[in-house]
Protein backbone atom coordinates (compact mmCIF):
# COMPACT_ATOMS: atom_id res chain seq x y z
CA UNK A 1 0.00 0.00 0.00
CA UNK A 2 1.35 3.43 -0.96
CA UNK A 3 1.50 6.24 1.61
CA UNK A 4 -1.70 8.27 1.77
CA UNK A 5 -0.89 11.95 1.38
CA UNK A 6 -2.76 14.80 3.09
CA UNK A 7 -2.20 18.50 2.55
CA UNK A 8 -2.02 20.56 5.74
CA UNK A 9 -4.84 22.72 7.02
CA UNK A 10 -4.28 26.29 5.70
CA UNK A 11 -3.35 27.48 9.19
CA UNK A 12 -0.54 24.87 9.32
CA UNK A 13 1.10 25.81 6.02
CA UNK A 14 3.62 28.03 7.80
CA UNK A 15 5.42 25.06 9.32
CA UNK A 16 3.97 21.78 8.01
CA UNK A 17 4.67 20.54 4.48
CA UNK A 18 2.57 17.38 4.50
CA UNK A 19 1.13 14.53 6.53
CA UNK A 20 1.37 10.90 5.43
CA UNK A 21 -0.41 7.85 6.75
CA UNK A 22 1.43 4.60 5.94
CA UNK A 23 0.39 0.97 6.05
CA UNK A 24 2.93 -1.53 4.70
CA UNK A 25 2.36 -5.24 5.38
CA UNK A 26 5.65 -6.89 4.41
CA UNK A 27 4.18 -10.37 4.88
CA UNK A 28 1.57 -9.81 2.13
CA UNK A 29 3.80 -10.99 -0.72
CA UNK A 30 4.45 -7.58 -2.28
CA UNK A 31 8.17 -8.30 -2.65
CA UNK A 32 9.07 -5.11 -0.81
CA UNK A 33 11.86 -5.21 1.74
CA UNK A 34 11.39 -3.89 5.31
CA UNK A 35 15.10 -2.93 5.33
CA UNK A 36 15.45 0.64 4.12
CA UNK A 37 18.63 2.76 3.85
CA UNK A 38 17.56 6.19 5.06
CA UNK A 39 19.85 8.83 3.58
CA UNK A 40 20.57 12.28 5.00
CA UNK A 41 17.83 14.71 4.04
CA UNK A 42 17.02 18.36 4.64
CA UNK A 43 13.51 17.35 5.75
CA UNK A 44 12.52 17.06 9.42
CA UNK A 45 10.00 14.51 10.64
CA UNK A 46 7.69 13.68 13.52
CA UNK A 47 6.88 9.96 13.34
CA UNK A 48 4.20 7.97 15.14
CA UNK A 49 4.33 4.16 14.88
CA UNK A 50 1.07 2.33 15.44
CA UNK A 51 2.14 -1.29 14.86
CA UNK A 52 5.74 -2.56 14.76
CA UNK A 53 8.29 -0.16 16.18
CA UNK A 54 11.09 0.87 13.85
CA UNK A 55 14.59 -0.45 14.50
CA UNK A 56 17.62 1.65 13.57
CA UNK A 57 21.24 0.79 12.88
CA UNK A 58 23.72 3.63 12.56
CA UNK A 59 27.04 3.33 10.72
CA UNK A 60 28.99 2.74 13.91
CA UNK A 61 26.49 0.26 15.41
CA UNK A 62 26.85 -3.52 15.17
CA UNK A 63 23.12 -4.20 15.49
CA UNK A 64 19.68 -2.63 15.30
CA UNK A 65 18.11 -0.85 18.28
CA UNK A 66 14.37 -0.36 18.73
CA UNK A 67 13.04 3.19 18.77
CA UNK A 68 10.09 4.60 20.69
CA UNK A 69 6.58 4.66 19.25
CA UNK A 70 6.88 8.39 18.64
CA UNK A 71 10.14 9.99 17.55
CA UNK A 72 11.53 13.37 16.58
CA UNK A 73 14.19 13.11 13.86
CA UNK A 74 16.74 15.93 13.95
CA UNK A 75 19.15 17.11 11.24
CA UNK A 76 20.86 14.06 9.79
CA UNK A 77 24.40 14.08 8.39
CA UNK A 78 25.02 10.34 8.18
CA UNK A 79 22.90 7.53 6.72
CA UNK A 80 21.13 4.94 8.87
CA UNK A 81 19.52 1.60 8.08
CA UNK A 82 15.91 1.08 9.13
CA UNK A 83 14.15 -2.19 9.86
CA UNK A 84 10.46 -1.39 9.48
CA UNK A 85 9.27 -4.71 10.92
CA UNK A 86 6.55 -6.93 9.49
CA UNK A 87 3.70 -4.41 9.67
CA UNK A 88 4.72 -0.77 9.32
CA UNK A 89 1.74 1.37 10.20
CA UNK A 90 2.63 4.97 10.88
CA UNK A 91 1.74 8.64 10.66
CA UNK A 92 4.57 10.88 9.50
CA UNK A 93 4.55 14.68 9.69
CA UNK A 94 6.95 16.35 7.26
CA UNK A 95 7.94 19.80 8.53
CA UNK A 96 9.14 22.77 6.51
CA UNK A 97 12.82 23.83 6.81
CA UNK A 98 12.63 25.65 10.16
CA UNK A 99 9.39 24.00 11.27
CA UNK A 100 10.95 21.78 13.93
CA UNK A 101 12.77 24.69 15.54
CA UNK A 102 9.58 26.76 15.51
CA UNK A 103 7.64 23.90 17.10
CA UNK A 104 10.15 22.84 19.76
CA UNK A 105 12.14 26.03 20.39
CA UNK A 106 15.33 23.93 20.67
CA UNK A 107 18.47 25.01 18.74
CA UNK A 108 18.75 22.41 16.01
CA UNK A 109 22.50 22.01 16.60
CA UNK A 110 21.51 20.00 19.69
CA UNK A 111 19.64 17.45 17.54
CA UNK A 112 22.18 16.78 14.78
CA UNK A 113 22.35 13.05 13.92
CA UNK A 114 19.92 12.26 16.74
CA UNK A 115 16.40 11.06 17.17
CA UNK A 116 14.45 11.34 20.40
CA UNK A 117 11.39 9.85 22.00
CA UNK A 118 8.82 12.59 21.38
CA UNK A 119 7.34 12.02 24.84
CA UNK A 120 10.60 13.12 26.46
CA UNK A 121 10.58 16.37 24.49
CA UNK A 122 6.87 17.19 24.14
CA UNK A 123 5.44 15.56 27.24
CA UNK A 124 2.71 13.01 28.08
CA UNK A 125 0.34 14.59 25.54
CA UNK A 126 2.08 12.38 22.98
CA UNK A 127 0.68 9.26 24.69
CA UNK A 128 -2.82 10.71 24.34
CA UNK A 129 -2.19 11.46 20.67
CA UNK A 130 -0.94 7.90 20.05
CA UNK A 131 -4.08 6.50 21.69
CA UNK A 132 -6.29 8.62 19.44
CA UNK A 133 -4.29 7.60 16.36
CA UNK A 134 -4.74 3.93 17.29
CA UNK A 135 -8.49 4.52 17.54
CA UNK A 136 -8.62 5.96 14.02
CA UNK A 137 -9.98 3.43 11.55
CA UNK A 138 -9.01 5.12 8.29
CA UNK A 139 -6.09 7.22 7.02
CA UNK A 140 -8.43 10.23 6.89
CA UNK A 141 -9.35 9.85 10.56
CA UNK A 142 -5.70 9.54 11.58
CA UNK A 143 -4.79 12.58 9.51
CA UNK A 144 -7.59 14.60 11.11
CA UNK A 145 -6.38 13.61 14.58
CA UNK A 146 -2.81 14.59 13.75
CA UNK A 147 -3.74 17.94 12.25
CA UNK A 148 -5.99 18.83 15.20
CA UNK A 149 -3.02 18.22 17.47
CA UNK A 150 -0.75 20.39 15.30
CA UNK A 151 -3.35 23.17 15.16
CA UNK A 152 -3.29 23.20 18.95
CA UNK A 153 0.43 24.04 18.80
CA UNK A 154 0.06 27.22 16.74
CA UNK A 155 -0.04 29.58 19.73
CA UNK A 156 3.35 28.39 21.01
CA UNK A 157 5.24 28.43 17.70
CA UNK A 158 8.34 30.56 17.38
CA UNK A 159 7.63 33.43 14.94
CA UNK A 160 7.94 32.95 11.20
CA UNK A 161 10.99 34.87 9.93
CA UNK A 162 12.12 35.97 6.45
CA UNK A 163 14.91 33.40 6.96
CA UNK A 164 12.34 30.58 6.93
CA UNK A 165 10.79 31.76 3.66
CA UNK A 166 14.21 32.23 2.07
CA UNK A 167 15.25 28.66 2.95
CA UNK A 168 11.97 27.33 1.59
CA UNK A 169 12.83 28.98 -1.72
CA UNK A 170 16.27 27.33 -1.55
CA UNK A 171 14.62 23.93 -1.13
CA UNK A 172 12.42 24.56 -4.15
CA UNK A 173 15.52 25.56 -6.13
CA UNK A 174 17.15 22.18 -5.25
CA UNK A 175 19.78 23.99 -3.17
CA UNK A 176 21.19 25.82 -6.19
CA UNK A 177 20.64 29.45 -5.19
CA UNK A 178 23.85 31.33 -4.18
CA UNK A 179 24.13 31.71 -0.41
CA UNK A 180 24.55 35.47 -0.76
CA UNK A 181 21.25 35.71 -2.61
CA UNK A 182 19.39 33.59 -0.04
CA UNK A 183 20.88 35.70 2.78
CA UNK A 184 19.69 38.86 1.03
CA UNK A 185 16.20 37.31 0.66
CA UNK A 186 16.29 36.71 4.43
CA UNK A 187 17.23 40.40 5.02
CA UNK A 188 20.45 39.31 6.75
CA UNK A 189 24.18 39.67 6.22
CA UNK A 190 25.93 36.43 5.27
CA UNK A 191 27.36 36.13 8.79
CA UNK A 192 23.97 36.73 10.44
CA UNK A 193 22.40 34.31 8.00
CA UNK A 194 24.89 31.59 8.96
CA UNK A 195 24.19 32.03 12.69
CA UNK A 196 20.46 31.84 12.07
CA UNK A 197 20.94 28.72 9.95
CA UNK A 198 22.74 26.87 12.74
CA UNK A 199 20.02 27.84 15.20
CA UNK A 200 16.98 27.02 13.05
CA UNK A 201 18.35 24.22 10.81
CA UNK A 202 21.29 22.80 12.76
CA UNK A 203 23.67 23.15 9.81
CA UNK A 204 25.55 25.84 7.94
CA UNK A 205 23.76 27.26 4.88
CA UNK A 206 26.35 25.68 2.59
CA UNK A 207 26.00 22.19 4.06
CA UNK A 208 22.21 22.47 4.13
CA UNK A 209 22.16 23.50 0.47
CA UNK A 210 24.46 20.62 -0.48
CA UNK A 211 22.15 18.26 1.42
CA UNK A 212 19.11 19.55 -0.48
CA UNK A 213 20.87 18.91 -3.80
CA UNK A 214 22.02 15.43 -2.78
CA UNK A 215 18.61 14.51 -1.41
CA UNK A 216 16.88 15.58 -4.62
CA UNK A 217 19.38 13.58 -6.69
CA UNK A 218 18.96 10.45 -4.59
CA UNK A 219 15.17 10.63 -4.70
CA UNK A 220 15.29 11.26 -8.45
CA UNK A 221 17.16 7.96 -8.82
CA UNK A 222 14.55 6.21 -6.68
CA UNK A 223 11.82 7.68 -8.88
CA UNK A 224 13.54 6.74 -12.14
CA UNK A 225 16.09 3.97 -11.44
CA UNK A 226 17.02 3.55 -15.11
CA UNK A 227 18.11 7.20 -15.43
CA UNK A 228 21.89 7.56 -15.49
CA UNK A 229 23.66 9.30 -12.65
CA UNK A 230 25.21 11.68 -15.19
CA UNK A 231 21.78 12.90 -16.28
CA UNK A 232 20.57 13.13 -12.68
CA UNK A 233 23.63 15.16 -11.65
CA UNK A 234 22.96 17.56 -14.52
CA UNK A 235 19.25 17.88 -13.71
CA UNK A 236 19.97 18.57 -10.03
CA UNK A 237 22.41 21.40 -10.73
CA UNK A 238 25.82 19.82 -10.11
CA UNK A 239 28.71 21.53 -11.89
CA UNK A 240 30.26 18.25 -13.01
CA UNK A 241 30.25 14.53 -12.32
CA UNK A 242 33.14 14.66 -9.83
CA UNK A 243 31.37 17.34 -7.80
CA UNK A 244 28.31 15.09 -7.64
CA UNK A 245 30.32 11.98 -6.69
CA UNK A 246 32.09 13.88 -3.89
CA UNK A 247 28.82 15.04 -2.37
CA UNK A 248 27.20 11.62 -2.80
CA UNK A 249 30.05 9.89 -0.97
CA UNK A 250 30.02 12.51 1.78
CA UNK A 251 26.32 11.99 2.58
CA UNK A 252 25.64 8.39 1.52
CA UNK A 253 28.99 6.90 2.53
CA UNK A 254 29.47 5.07 -0.78
CA UNK A 255 29.85 5.84 -4.49
CA UNK A 256 26.64 6.30 -6.52
CA UNK A 257 27.52 3.39 -8.81
CA UNK A 258 27.07 0.98 -5.89
CA UNK A 259 23.35 1.71 -5.64
CA UNK A 260 21.74 -1.09 -7.63
CA UNK A 261 18.48 -0.79 -9.56
CA UNK A 262 17.26 -4.08 -8.06
CA UNK A 263 17.59 -2.62 -4.54
CA UNK A 264 15.51 0.40 -5.54
CA UNK A 265 12.81 -1.77 -7.09
CA UNK A 266 12.34 -3.62 -3.77
CA UNK A 267 12.35 -0.45 -1.66
CA UNK A 268 9.31 1.16 -0.02
CA UNK A 269 10.43 4.45 -1.63
CA UNK A 270 9.86 7.04 1.04
CA UNK A 271 10.77 9.67 -1.55
CA UNK A 272 7.01 10.12 -2.05
CA UNK A 273 6.85 11.76 1.37
CA UNK A 274 9.11 14.74 0.69
CA UNK A 275 9.34 17.99 -1.24
CA UNK A 276 5.78 18.35 -2.44
CA UNK A 277 6.33 22.09 -2.88
CA UNK A 278 3.20 23.24 -1.06
CA UNK A 279 3.20 27.03 -0.94
CA UNK A 280 1.59 29.58 1.35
Amino acid sequence: MLPTYFAPHPALLEYIDSVFVLDFDFTAGSGLSPIYPFMPTHNRFLCFYLQDQVQVKKQWDSDFTTRARSIIIGPQLTPVTLNLGQHHQAVVVNLKPAGMYRLLGIPMTELVDCDYDARLVMGPEIDELLDRLHDGRTPAERNATTQRYLLGKLAQLKPLLPFDLAMLRQVRASGNLPIERVAADACLSVRQFERKSYERLGLSPKVYSRMIRFSHAYKYKESAPHTSWTEIAHRCGYFDQMHFIRDFKAFAGFAPGLLKEAEIEHSVLFRKMEDLAISF
